[in-house]
């Protein structure tokens, strides 16, 4: 990472530990003067159709589409509430795995810091969901700075 940082991507899950993030994020873009990108991963649904015959006339395709234009609509709210006037912002929403679309994300945009936050899962409930942070951390060539969520 080259200071001045230019480029923080924040990843939001729509979360209270995601918005203490973006407090961060929003912090740093303006003691930088960095670009901030707004990223949120909407999940693949599975489809098993050759496993289950109907789901019930369930049209994956607009329900992707209507899952992502509700995501875009509260990722826009939220910078739009929280992020100054004065900081340059994009808002972004892909579908896949979260981690690993952060990470591709981070590298085509060449950011230069991740900001993003946990849950403060522990225990089973940790090693069940997994963490999304912490694949960041291990597998993104990109600096990552982590806002602890509160523990529960």
């Amino acid at each position: 990472m080259l200071l001045p940082v230019q480029s923080i991507l924040w990843p939001s899950d729509a979360s209270e530990a995601a918005n203490q993030a973006l407090e961060v994020a929003t912090e740093m873009a303006k003691q930088f003067g960095a670009k901030l990108y707004g990223l949120q991963v909407v999940s693949e649904i599975p489809t098993y159709t050759d496993t289950i015959p109907s789901m019930s006339g369930l049209d994956i395709q607009q329900y992707e589409q209507d899952l992502m234009q509700s995501a875009r609509k509260s990722l826009e709210e939220t910078l739009a509430k929280k992020v100054p006037g004065n900081i340059v912002v994009e808002a972004s929403i892909l579908i896949g795995r979260a981690a690993d679309v952060i990470i591709e994300f981070a590298k085509e945009k060449k950011i230069d810091l991740i900001i993003m936050s946990t849950h403060g899962r522990t225990g089973l409930s940790h090693l069940m969901i997994g963490s999304v942070a912490e694949n960041v951390i291990r597998y993104s060539p990109i600096p990552t700075l982590i806002i602890p969520g509160k523990k529960g």
